[in-house]
């Protein structure tokens, strides 16, 4: 995890000191990155002054990568893993910075190049020699770059705060941007047909036009009529006991063996996301060569998907080393006796009988009203926007205090479930759209709601989450994972029928995985979002109206 801004200036405007403007944003830079950070400016021929700014949080490699990353010919700042490609040997002496830096410095085609590789990413790469800018996120949006203005200056940043003199809008996830400095033009490579309506507010918000050169990859779902054979399985839960249907679908083969795949495919992806660090906590990175604190810890209300990578994250820690779980409440009024935090005690009992061996730190957090207007007031706002809705407030907030944890959590990776809703169906939208339009509804709405993933959420909590120096990772996210639930129609992973009870017929696919791995309980646990669970929402409030707390 690393804090990366680039400023860029016209030289010419004289009166401008950009050394002034990283003034205000190095410190909320320098915490998401605390192990180390770095600058290198660079005039171009055509007097345009750059400057790089980057902050490191050491996660891959024996030794850390320091940055800006620089030669005689290019220079790049990037924040993300790489979790393909990069051969064993080379990630364990030297990490993935140095091995993205060989590739760009070596692409003839750095788009193709980029789209190759697997991990959340954000990226600045400057080519001296073209006196070109190539810049982006990946495609489902895991890593935060905000674009901001003036009049003078332009900024690519992964995070910002509010000012007055300058406006910012989170860079869409559709593609590789180029800025060719000496002619001032600007590209677009789409990962997708689907990038018309995000790259128009972006050129409105620039006030200039992108060339968007052609992409052949259309990226349709195709809804095949309902499978009868399937269905009929299906309509066989209604009646039975939780047990008895879990039961009846492992016992059939193809839906087992679809079952026996998610679940190898998310410990492959746990593993990477553990496997690929120091084995050390924070106060010991950079003096210790071992450690027995806990690296990592998972964001836990004891539900179905967390509770999965909990377990999963067994198989990949130190035995030596503790697992932190992050639970949070709000609701000081009951002592703090939350929902989340009663089905977090409850599945902890679970992982307890499932692991006698490790040592489960159940870490609870609890906010009081005060330190929460405090806290968003003087900091957590900043990290929101340029996000402002009362969604973005409860949930921004409840994320950062979350991971924060307490003073003796000290882990470096939070391990956390998002994107499991949008995948296998997990929202009352998606039960709405089934009893109205069926099959084809569910279909529908699940399509929406991923095509519209990296728009919404996962950028703003990179930026709450790395505020700690913490790196957020999300195994559900791994792409192996996303093409295989993608492959697979909407009946192969969810039911969110009014005649199975919450808790079960949605996400089933995944309660199947947690149900065949010994989370008996959780396995159909009722779906609570974070901001209720925890009790830091006020349900009278509307989610998507401006909250006028930011």
């Amino acid at each position: 995890m690393c804090g990366i801004t680039l400023i860029i200036s016209k030289r010419s405007s004289v009166n401008i000191c950009i050394s002034d403007i990283l003034n205000k944003f190095q410190e909320i830079i320098s915490r998401r990155g605390p192990d180390h950070i770095g600058f290198e400016k660079w005039i171009t021929e055509n007097n345009v002054t750059l400057l790089f700014t980057a902050s490191v949080l050491w996660l891959q490699g024996n030794t850390l990568t320091k940055q800006p990353v620089h030669n005689e010919n290019s220079i790049l700042i990037y924040n993300g893993d790489l979790f393909n490609g990069v051969p064993e040997e080379f990630r364990k002496e030297y990490g993935d910075t140095k091995y993205l830096f060989n590739i760009l410095n070596e692409s003839e085609d750095i788009h193709a190049s980029l789209c190759k590789l697997q991990g959340p990413y954000a990226f600045i790469y400057f080519d001296k020699l073209k006196n070109k800018i190539f810049f982006g996120r990946d495609k489902f949006g895991r890593r935060s770059l905000l674009i901001g203005k003036n009049e003078n200056v332009l900024i690519l940043s992964s995070v910002a705060k509010r000012t007055k003199d300058f406006e910012f809008m989170e860079l869409p996830s559709v593609g590789t941007f180029s800025w060719d400095l000496s002619s001032d033009t600007l590209e677009l490579n789409p990962y997708s047909q689907k990038y018309t309506t995000k790259l128009g507010e972006l050129e409105a918000f620039l006030n200039k036009t992108f060339k968007v050169n052609n992409c052949s990859i259309a990226e349709e779902t195709t809804f095949l009529g309902p499978d009868n054979d399937k269905i009929a399985l299906l309509s066989r839960l209604q009646g039975l006991s939780v047990n008895e249907a879990f039961s009846l679908l492992l016992n059939n083969c193809q839906w087992s063996c679809n079952v026996t795949i998610l679940k190898e495919l998310l410990e492959d992806a746990v593993r990477r996301r553990i496997s690929y660090q120091p084995k050390l906590c924070k106060m010991c990175i950079l003096e210790k060569y071992s450690c027995s604190h806990s690296s990592v810890g998972v964001l836990f209300s004891g539900g179905v998907d967390c509770s999965i990578l909990a377990l999963l994250s067994n198989q990949f820690v130190d035995k030596g080393q503790p697992i932190d779980l992050f639970n949070i409440s709000f609701d000081e009024a009951n002592g703090f006796m939350s929902p989340d935090r009663v089905t977090g005690l409850q599945t902890l009992e679970e992982l307890k009988v499932l692991c006698p061996d490790r040592n489960w730190r159940f870490i609870e957090i609890n906010i009081t009203k005060e330190e929460l207007e405090e806290k968003r007031n003087n900091h957590i706002a900043n990290l929101i926007y340029p996000l402002k809705t009362i969604i973005d407030d409860d949930l921004g907030c409840a994320l950062w205090f979350a991971s924060r944890g307490i003073d003796d959590s000290h882990c470096r990776v939070l391990i956390v479930g998002m994107g499991a809703d949008e995948l296998f169906g997990g929202y009352t939208k998606h039960r709405a759209a089934f009893k109205k339009d069926s099959w084809l509804g569910l279909h529908n709405k699940l399509d929406d709601d991923w095509q519209n993933l990296p728009y919404r959420n996962l950028a703003r909590d990179d930026r709450v989450v790395s505020d700690h120096g913490r790196q957020l990772r999300t195994p559900y996210l791994d792409e192996n994972v996303v093409n295989f639930v993608h492959s697979l129609q909407c009946w192969d992973k969810s039911f969110p029928t009014d005649k199975l009870p919450h808790g079960f017929g949605d996400k089933i696919l995944l309660r199947c995985v947690a149900f065949q791995l010994g989370l008996k309980k959780a396995a159909y646990l009722k779906k609570r979002a974070l901001q209720f669970g925890s009790r830091i929402a006020n349900s009278k409030e509307a989610a998507h109206k401006v909250s006028e707390r930011l």
